[in-house]
């Protein structure tokens, strides 16, 4: 399979720290060679910011624009497009280069990332990043990514999201985002999968890698208990590929420093082995 690797290695605008740093580390440690080796053609993509002072929103656009003009590149080409993302807002970039009425999102996340600037207490940016994507938060923002257009609610299906701002619970409740609980896969997926299959044929699939139990291993800092299991996590790709077209996929949020023993780096390989088994399918 021909695969475009985007590696976006930013965190709140910073290159290389926290969460950035895990784009660079997987790519550090062999990523490239082992899909190589698995009879993958590898085009590996640094998306990388000018130096200088930045802001994290406009760092983050500007990540967005980028991440979409290389992802569409990408799909007019016959690839497979893969960020390696530090954040969960450059999903908006690669959403940007899809149709915006037949793609779908499959977000799973330990997060809601449904904040908006008047609901988020902590300010973080990329808190916000469903809600941006679907037409919810930064609107003027979104669209400087050319090509960008909100998904609407009823097209993305949240999986394993527990860690939710009171405000930003509301918020879910009151969308028409489908929410499934960790404990509910494989399960629930049926009948959310045939609801979305009536709207749209193909999948970004977007995996903050703190949706995975502490127990499988910790991706970062904000990982809590009550997530899905390796396991989980493949049946779920498993059965999404059996349903819909997986057209692109994001992995973000990887601290290679909370990754001591290195079994999130270990279930990275995992991960991307199950989604690249549906393309071959």
């Amino acid at each position: 399979m021909r695969l475009t690797l985007l590696q976006a290695p930013y965190d709140a605008g910073h290159y290389a720290r926290r969460m950035g740093r895990g784009p660079l580390h997987l790519v550090e440690r062999g990523l490239v060679q082992d899909l190589e080796k698995q009879g993958h053609e590898v085009d590996l993509v640094p998306i990388r910011l000018p130096k200088g002072f930045v802001t994290e929103a406009g760092a983050a656009a500007e990540v967005q624009r980028r991440i979409a003009r290389e992802a569409g590149r990408a799909l007019a080409a016959g690839r497979f497009p893969i960020v390696l993302a530090g954040n969960c807002s450059t999903t908006l970039g690669v959403m940007a280069a899809h149709p915006p009425t037949s793609t779908g999102i499959l977000w799973l996340d330990a997060h809601a990332d449904f904040n908006t600037p008047e609901t988020t207490t902590s300010g973080f940016f990329d808190g916000t990043s469903l809600a941006q994507v679907t037409g919810g938060a930064w609107q003027a923002l979104a669209a400087t990514v050319p090509g960008f257009h909100p998904v609407a609610e009823r097209n993305v299906i949240l999986v394993g999201a527990r860690d939710l701002d009171p405000a930003e619970e509301e918020r879910l409740s009151c969308s028409h985002i489908c929410r499934i609980a960790a404990a509910d896969v494989p399960d629930a997926l049926d009948a959310a999968f045939d609801h979305l299959g009536r709207h749209v044929s193909r999948l970004h699939l977007h995996i903050d890698l703190d949706v995975l139990d502490p127990t499988v291993g910790r991706a970062n800092v904000f990982s809590v208990p009550g997530g899905l299991s390796l396991v989980q996590a493949e049946m779920l790709i498993d059965a999404a590929g059996g349903r819909f077209d997986i057209a692109s996929l994001t992995l973000s949020a990887y601290d290679p420093e909370q990754d001591s023993d290195d079994r999130i780096l270990r279930a990275v390989g995992s991960i991307l082995t199950a989604v690249l088994e549906t393309r071959e399918l």
